[in-house]
């Protein structure tokens, strides 16, 4: 069982290769994204869907932020507008900035790039409702991901490897 620790892990030992965030109020369209990146094999984490009963939310997305190599932020008028959204969007920004090897990409849905805080306006964005979303979307991770395409499980420490072998 892998477990995400409070370190980064490194560009190479990613937990998930994409995180969806994003208001409740569009859980349909993260599903959606979600089922279209698994069905392609892609690991990944959709906060509200994934969350953990009786876990800190707070500490579970600080700690999937620094186990995603893509961080995908849906961008509508209710997210523009919930302080948690925004507060989410700066971590992972901030994630973004400070770890290489990490991607943000924002979606927009039914907004336009002058009501998106200015910190985002720089990032390339994608359209939800342009027909080309989903090959844009895949074409984006594919050129994010390792030559293996897929996220790597953290490997067992020296130690853990040491006690495997001795109990053999």
């Amino acid at each position: 069982m892998v477990t995400v620790g409070m370190t980064s892990p490194s560009p190479s030992r990613f937990t998930y290769d994409f995180s969806i965030w994003y208001c409740l109020h569009d859980d349909s369209i993260a599903s959606c994204i979600s089922m279209m990146l698994k069905k392609q094999g892609l690991q990944g984490y959709a906060e509200h869907q994934d969350q953990v009963a009786g876990t800190s939310i707070l500490m579970t997305a600080t700690e999937v932020i620094q186990a995603s190599r893509v961080a995908i932020v849906i961008l509508s008028a209710s997210s523009l507008d919930d302080p948690w959204c925004q507060r989410v969007v700066e971590w992972n920004l901030h994630h973004v900035i400070e770890q290489e090897g990490t991607k943000m990409i924002p979606v927009y849905v039914d907004v336009e790039k002058e009501q998106v805080p200015l910190v985002l306006r720089h990032l390339n964005e994608l359209d939800y409702r342009n027909k080309f979303f989903e090959r844009r979307l895949l074409e984006s991770l594919k050129s994010i991901m390792p030559p293996a395409g897929r996220a790597r499980a953290v490997r067992p420490s020296k130690a853990t490897s040491a006690k495997s072998r001795v109990s053999r």
